[in-house]
Formats: structure tokens, C-alpha cells, sequence
């Protein structure tokens, strides 16, 4: 399939000969026509639309082409052809001549397509969705390839063209040359004529024939499925926010029929481009068939980017399977310090500033400052006891420091550690006073270590994967990505900045579960306990 793709390739260079800076578009109308479907193409005049519908008629062996500029006094004689008088006259049956009008063209061009006329809607209707013609008494089946309408404007509302607007799958603004080595080429050039395609690189009735068979076996990925769900329920949440706010004529309306051929363009995008599969860049093409007004293209580009992007994060790489493990394997290892770093309302404040350590043998009451009692840990910090200077048969455990040295005597320093509403003095357990009635502390789920070894050994299997599928999916996608013949340069870059993305969570992750090993290693060191041989004595003791 690789040698289909440089085919196509060939093919459209050899189209582009002499166009300027309107070879996406050029790219998108034979995507369109190899799928069946039509293009609308929107912009002002001297743009070069008509351009790419003659070009687009070179792509098909011994293909006709039909062009047609439309007004309000047009007939549908001047497009389906004139009543057959002879065949009226004598065998009293009604049908038109179509040789040399559209319903016998591989391609037709309709300039200012919505001054059709109701009769003229009606039958062009039949023609694109269904490739059928109703002439007299008989369906006849059209040979149309691609039909590529073009306007100034967008179909005005309330005049019956919802239908025939909804018929364009593809809908591409079209400008003026914006790169100036492109305009000044374009100002430069002498030749005005078609270029000659080799007949070897056009696509014949029978092989075109052939290629709808073949994109219809293109696979569909359940995260391609994933992309369209997540797009309809965006358009839908977008909808009922417009619907609140009085602007239902905002809305985004895609009916089931446009998801659906939808789907057979990202099969033919897929196809040309030498793959069985729909990949994640050919759902960039969802841009063109999504918006109705000019105003929502960029609120359009954001959605199939954000539903790419998710996509790919959920059912490709299982990203937030990663993060969910990551968020509660740091919860368990940090539980201790969320008890220590959240004030625990069952214990009770006394004086505004103190926790009161309860069952000490000592002639008054032993305190300590809540805050420094929110910093202990289960290492062991050293205090010192101290008399309270403003309030009588009340001592104080303080935190200790170098600069205490020799001020304090060494049997009023003890080691504290942090308990569950109580403390650890010297090793020996004390409660804290509580609030009457307060809830009891869940109890702790204490995890062996070889547990948790094996908790990181598993989170560790399941990271490696996600590094190999990300690094999988970064050189597959960015190859084809690059190579796409029908995405256009900002496309390609919001493709290579959503793989970089993805790349950069997965180094995020993996640095992140580095620290927690680090952190649980240090955690889990032996650390001597200090001054372990003091008991409360004298003023406090057990």
C-alpha cells in the first residue's frame, strides 16, 4: 500500500503544477472525491476555487467535467440538460439530454452555489447523497466523483438550504496567497494552461471502483471510536450551553449521517495514505466537516484537538491509570505527614495556643505548643521541659536547640515522636486531652514493607510500558503525521506539540515515582532514637 501512497503523492504534485499556495486545498478536494463526497469551498472572489474543481478533473481518466455558475433566474435545463423535444414529440415520454451536463460528469464545479433555486436543490439533493438522477421516468446513476461548490457566503437561514448545506462534508475557507515567495511566484507566471497528468498516475472507473471496496475494510481503532465520543458530547454539552444562553442558532449541529461519512473520509485518508488503520492524524480532518459559521473553525480545531489528545491519554497510552496509581501510592506513603500537616479537631485546645499531655505523674499540667506538636514526626525531635513563667504549676515541653547547650540539664530533655492524638515521650505513650464526644481516628491499615516494595516494583512494570507504548506511538504517529498527504502545516504542528505533551507527562511521571523511591528509602532508614535513656523525671515522671 506504501506504493499507493506514492502514487497519490506523484499525483498531486503533478495537479499542483503552477498553483499557488492552494495546494492543501487541492489536496483536500481529491480526498474528498476518492471518498464520494463533496466540497464546499468559501471565500471571495479571484481566490482560484474554480481552479481546483479543473484540477481536480485531471485526477480521473478520460473523466468530463461540468461547470456552472449559478443565479437565481438558473434553470435546471442549464444544469441537467434540456427536454428531449424528439422523445416528447414522438414517444410522448419526458426526459432531458445529460450528455454534457452534470448528471454525465465525473466532476462539476457550482460558483455561487446557494442561488440555486428550490426545483434545482431538490434534484442535486439526489445527486450527492445518493449519485442518482431522476430523468423522466428513470433513475439514471451518475458517473460524479467529487462535486466542488464554492460561495462568497454561507447559506442564508430560513431560505430551505439546511439540507443541501448539510450534503458538503468537507468545508474549507479560502484566501488569498498569505506566503509572499507563493504570490510573487504566482504574479511571475506566464502560463495559464492546465498541466498534463501522466495517464499511469489518474485514477480509472474500475480501479476507482475497487478503492471504495478496499476503504471500506480500513479498520477503525476503538480510540478513533473514543475521538468521535468524546466530540459528540462536546458538541452537545456546547449546544445546550447556547441553547441556555438564547443562541441555539450558534449550535453545532451533525447529524448521524455526517458522522458516519465522516468516518469513510478518515478510511479514505487513511487508505491513500498507504494504511489499513485510521490513525490519530487523519482525526484531524474532522475540523473541515464539524462547523457551520466562520466564527466556530477555532473553537472547532480546539475540539478535535482536545478529543485527540484525551484519547489518546485514556485508551493509547492509559496515562490516568498511571496517574491514579502515582496520587494513591503518594497518599499512602504520605498519610503520616497529612495527619501531621491537617489540625486534628478531636484534639483539644487549651489557652488557645497548647495540646495538654495527659496521665504524666507530675504536680501540675505538662503542655506543648500545637504547632510544634504538628511538625513532630516518627524519627524523634528533642525538647526540654521548662516551668511556665506565666502560668503557676504549669510546664512547657519545648522544642531544644545548640543553643541551649548547658542551660539545660540533661534529664530535662527528652525525645518526642508523633503517636495518634498522643505522644511519644522517651518511647513512652501519653495521651492528649480531646474534645468531649469527638469522633475516633480511622484506623491505620499498616502495609509491611515487602508490600509496598512490591507496590513499586508493579507501578514500575506498568510506567515502563506506558514509556514504550508513548515512545511507540511518538515515532509512529510523528512519521505519519509528517508524511500526511492531506493535513496541512498546522495540522502537522498541533500533532507534534500533542505527542511532545505526552512525552513530557510521561518524564513527569517518571521522575515522580523516582522521588517517591527516594522518599520512601530515606523514610525507611534506621534512625537512632536521641537521648532514648531519658524518663520524665522530677517534675514529670511515670
Amino acid at each position: 500500500m506504501e506504493t499507493l501512497k506514492v502514487r497519490i503523492h506523484q499525483l498531486l504534485q503533478q495537479l499542483n503544477e503552477q498553483v499557488f499556495g492552494k495546494e492543501h486545498v487541492v489536496s483536500l478536494a481529491l480526498l474528498s472525491a476518492v471518498a464520494g463526497e463533496s466540497i464546499f469551498l468559501l471565500g471571495p472572489p479571484g481566490v482560484a476555487k474554480s481552479m481546483v474543481a479543473r484540477r481536480l478533473k485531471l485526477a480521473f481518466r478520460e473523466g468530463t467535467s461540468f461547470e456552472y455558475l449559478m443565479s437565481r433566474f438558473s434553470t435546471p435545463d442549464e444544469l441537467f440538460g434540456p427536454v428531449s423535444i424528439s422523445r416528447l414529440k414522438d414517444d410522448d415520454i419526458y426526459e432531458r439530454v445529460t450528455e454534457g451536463y452534470l448528471p454525465s460528469a465525473a466532476v462539476v464545479f457550482l460558483d455561487e452555489i446557494w442561488k440555486a433555486g428550490p426545483a434545482i436543490q431538490n434534484s442535486l439533493l439526489t445527486v450527492i447523497n445518493e449519485k442518482k438522477y431522476r430523468n423522466g421516468r428513470f433513475e439514471i446513476k451518475v458517473p460524479l466523483k467529487g462535486l466542488v461548490a464554492a460561495s462568497n457566503e454561507l447559506p442564508a437561514s430560513g431560505q430551505g438550504l439546511e439540507a443541501l448545506w448539510d450534503r458538503f462534508l468537507v468545508r474549507v475557507l479560502v484566501g488569498g496567497i498569505e506566503d509572499l515567495s507563493d504570490f510573487d511566484r504566482m504574479i511571475a507566471s506566464v502560463s495559464e494552461e492546465d498541466p498534463e497528468v501522466d495517464p499511469a498516475l489518474a485514477i480509472g472507473e474500475e480501479e476507482y471502483a475497487g478503492w471504495q471496496r478496499k476503504i471500506a475494510e480500513v479498520k477503525i481503532h476503538y480510540s478513533i471510536f473514543e475521538v468521535i465520543h468524546l466530540l459528540k458530547e462536546e458538541i452537545e454539552e456546547y449546544n445546550r450551553r447556547q441553547e441556555n444562553a438564547d443562541a441555539a442558532d450558534l449550535s453545532l449541529y451533525v447529524s448521524d449521517r455526517r458522522w458516519k461519512k465522516l468516518v469513510k473520509l478518515l478510511r479514505a485518508s487513511a487508505f491513500l495514505n498507504g494504511e489499513d488503520t485510521i490513525h490519530l492524524s487523519d482525526c484531524l480532518l474532522l475540523m473541515y466537516g464539524l462547523w457551520n459559521e466562520v466564527g466556530q473553525m477555532d473553537l472547532v480545531e480546539e475540539m478535535v484537538s482536545k478529543a485527540i489528545r484525551r484519547s489518546a491519554e485514556g485508551y493509547l497510552l492509559n496515562l490516568k491509570g498511571i496517574d491514579d496509581e502515582l496520587r494513591s501510592l503518594k497518599d499512602e506513603l504520605a498519610s503520616d505527614a497529612v495527619v501531621r500537616e491537617n489540625e486534628d479537631p478531636g484534639l483539644q485546645l487549651v489557652d488557645q495556643y497548647y495540646y495538654q499531655v495527659e496521665r504524666v505523674r507530675m504536680a501540675g499540667k505538662l503542655l506543648i505548643f500545637a504547632s510544634d506538636y504538628q511538625l513532630l514526626d516518627d524519627r524523634g525531635k528533642q525538647f526540654c521541659l521548662q516551668k511556665d513563667k506565666y502560668k503557676s504549676a504549669c510546664f512547657v515541653l519545648k522544642k531544644y536547640d545548640a543553643s541551649l547547650h548547658g542551660k539545660v540539664p540533661q534529664n530535662k530533655i527528652y525525645t518526642l515522636r508523633r503517636g495518634r492524638r498522643s505522644v511519644f515521650i522517651n518511647d513512652y505513650e501519653y495521651p492528649l486531652l480531646c474534645v468531649p464526644g469527638c469522633m475516633p481516628l480511622p484506623p491505620v491499615e499498616v502495609r509491611p514493607q515487602e508490600d509496598m516494595a512490591a507496590r513499586f516494583a508493579q507501578l514500575e512494570q506498568k510506567l515502563q510500558r506506558v514509556e514504550n507504548d508513548c515512545e511507540d506511538l511518538f515515532a509512529r504517529e510523528k512519521a505519519y503525521c509528517e508524511s500526511h498527504l492531506f493535513l496541512s502545516a498546522r495540522q502537522r504542528e498541533i500533532m507534534r506539540k500533542m505527542l511532545t505533551h505526552h512525552q513530557a507527562d510521561v518524564a513527569g511521571y517518571r521522575n515522580e515515582l523516582n522521588e517517591l523511591k527516594h522518599a520512601y528509602r530515606k523514610e525507611n532508614e534506621e534512625y537512632p532514637a536521641e537521648g532514648s535513656e531519658n524518663t520524665l523525671s522530677g517534675a514529670a515522671s511515670h
